[in-house]
């Protein structure tokens, strides 16, 4: 990925960061029935727009639409409290957005009491949205208030639209590796063409009560979660031709025969790419998009068979967490190295939510598959969870997060993580404490709940 800064700017120094614990934000748990409604808002920009995702490419206007943009909503309610999950077909989500759109009255009409909203990756989506200089000249393109403003109305009534109709849902979950047959062009190591990429495909979905279990055809399902890794990357930047990528064509195919919502979560990917290392961009990239993202489609139905019902009095919990980050390591570029690095956050937001048995954890940035895969391990050591779920580029932009080892190693991207070494272990530490936390904060038959200190 080409995009290299966040918008938040903050000095260097970062003392403490080794010892100071993460600040709970909220932390809240919901028993009784859960309820569920979904929404889906175009997302087109009505201005000329430049792209995002490719460094010396944002200095160009996207000519033309290959394919529609979406602002996808899921808004669940249980026990008197609202959560969302919102996902952008754009690249990243810039620091000040959840506040700007938090302060919509669509959203206060809403009456969300947290929300994690995403970015689908999609590295030919219009940018233009994000306010700091680095990113503007090498990423994102000139920063227009009205794209902004247009990005902030339009989530917002998604999450307004998706609150409306809630119907008692119960949850469905699974999670399958890709077959062997399709695993090898679907994505690959871009870091290290030897390594393994992660071809393990998860669905989560909310299937209305009156609905059959497991009919993912009905069109009683309201609303799918899918988390899959890999850069969408597959569409030549020259093109300049905005899209959604693999994820758009995956989410509007299994969207297509029963209304229903698909939210496409973008897991550890910062050394995965959709594809395979063999391909060239300029044959056959209109093929290898729609191959790419209707096959996962068609893997996320067969997963009908593997689906395992919680019901609706799963449990419900929602922690969100603010951490400081290690000390920002100065760029390699004369004059300017020091500013550009300030550009990154001095904090992290962190999330978790366990619906049922399955746990989500997010991430404000790109984070390699090796890191992502060891605190998967740790949680699913810790808790009782039947699956974790890494939801990527979330909240706001922090860059890339590897292993020690992988930053030792050296490669591709490594220059795009700007904690140094410490930062794959600290969030080891604080991303397996914190989704302890969430899934030991639920006890059956009761409601816990803890405000925001």
């Amino acid at each position: 990925m080409a995009l290299l800064f966040s918008c938040a700017s903050a000095p260097l120094p970062s003392p403490g960061w080794e010892t100071e614990p993460p600040e709970i934000l909220a932390l809240w748990s919901g028993t009784g029935v859960l309820k569920a409604g979904a929404a889906r808002v175009a997302l087109n920009s009505p201005f000329a727009s430049p792209m995002a995702g490719y460094v010396g490419a944002s200095c160009f206007r996207l000519r033309e639409l290959r394919d529609p943009l979406f602002v996808r909503a899921c808004v669940l309610e249980k026990g008197g409290r609202r959560f969302a999950f919102v996902v952008l077909d754009r690249v990243l989500i810039p620091t000040s957005f959840r506040a700007a759109v938090e302060n919509r009255a669509e959203m206060q009409r809403a009456q969300v009491s947290g929300w994690i909203v995403a970015g689908t990756h999609a590295h030919t989506a219009p940018g233009g949205f994000l306010e700091a200089w680095p990113a503007e000249l090498l990423g994102m393109g000139s920063f227009d208030p009205l794209v902004f403003n247009h990005l902030v109305e339009q989530t917002a009534r998604a999450i307004a639209e998706a609150a409306v109709n809630l119907l008692p849902v119960r949850i469905e979950e699974a999670s399958a590796r890709l077959p062997e047959s399709c695993a090898s062009w679907v994505s690959y190591n871009r870091r290290d063409l030897d390594a393994p990429s992660d071809p393990e495909l998860s669905v989560l979905q909310f299937l209305a009560e009156s609905a059959r279990i497991s009919s993912l055809t009905s069109d009683r399902v309201v609303a799918r979660i899918l988390g899959f890794a890999a850069h969408p990357t597959l569409i030549p930047f020259y093109l300049r031709r905005a899209s959604g990528d693999y994820p758009g064509v995956c989410c509007r195919t299994l969207e297509a025969p029963d209304r229903s919502v698909a939210l496409f979560a973008v897991g550890p990917s910062a050394d995965l790419a959709a594809g395979s290392s063999g391909d060239h961009a300029p044959a056959g990239w209109e093929r290898r998009v729609e191959r790419i993202g209707r096959r996962l489609a068609l893997e996320t139905l067969r997963l009908g068979t593997l689906l395992v019902p919680s019901g609706t009095e799963a449990p419900f919990v929602h922690l969100m967490a603010r951490v400081r980050l290690p000390p920002r390591v100065a760029w390699s570029v004369p004059f300017v190295g020091s500013e550009i690095a300030s550009h990154y956050p001095e904090h992290a937001i962190l999330q978790c939510v366990r619906l049922g048995n399955v746990l989500f954890a997010t991430f404000p940035g790109e984070m390699s598959s090796e890191l992502g895969a060891r605190i998967q391990r740790m949680i699913l050591e810790r808790t009782k969870a039947r699956r974790v779920v890494f939801w990527t580029l979330a909240d706001h932009y922090m860059g890339y997060a590897f292993t020690r080892e992988a930053l030792e190693k050296g490669g591709k991207s490594q220059h795009l993580s700007a904690y140094g070494f410490e930062l794959g272990s600290l969030l080891e530490k604080h991303m397996t404490e914190l989704a302890v936390r969430t899934w030991e904060t639920w006890q059956p038959g009761s409601q816990q709940e803890e405000e925001a200190r």
